[in-house]
């Protein structure tokens, strides 16, 4: 008889597997698509399904990527917000919950590590089923990258 691995042991695992994937090197790579594929080796350890792609969802990514961008670059006195419920809600986002998780550092390997740390034990809540990345390299030499989780 073969015995199951206690849940935390596979997340655990999984984590450490996107984190590496992170951090291969990559010539080129897309900070989106990095993120993307960070995000979903994560799910895939849970027993939960996929998380779905969602255009509202990546669009609120982006929002609070471009804010933050902003205000850190002294472009915009305006915080950057934190709750991107009122954001979907603007654009046409008929969903109950999301949370926003950024990450930030001089790489995007840093940037995208900072998004896994923080949503490690996020990821893998089945209640969430929509997400949206965004990264940007700001011209002020810092990485920042967003997912938001929502539940429709």
């Amino acid at each position: 008889m073969q015995r199951r691995r206690p849940a935390h042991v596979v997340l655990s695992s999984a984590l450490a597997a996107a984190v590496a994937t992170v951090m291969a090197p990559q010539a080129m790579a897309d900070p989106v698509s990095t993120l993307t594929s960070a995000v979903d080796t994560v799910r895939s350890a849970s027993q939960c399904p996929p998380l779905q792609s969602d255009p509202l969802v990546v669009r609120a990514a982006q929002m609070a990527t471009q804010q933050t961008s902003d205000y850190v670059s002294h472009r915009s006195a305006a915080v950057p917000f934190t709750d991107p419920m009122p954001a979907l809600k603007t654009i046409g986002y008929t969903g109950k919950t999301a949370l926003l998780v950024s990450g930030y550092g001089t790489s995007e390997t840093d940037a995208v590590h900072g998004v896994l740390l923080e949503a490690r034990d996020l990821i893998p809540n089945c209640s969430y089923t929509q997400y949206g990345v965004s990264s940007t390299r700001d011209d002020g030499g810092f990485n920042l990258a967003n997912l938001v989780l929502a539940a429709p």
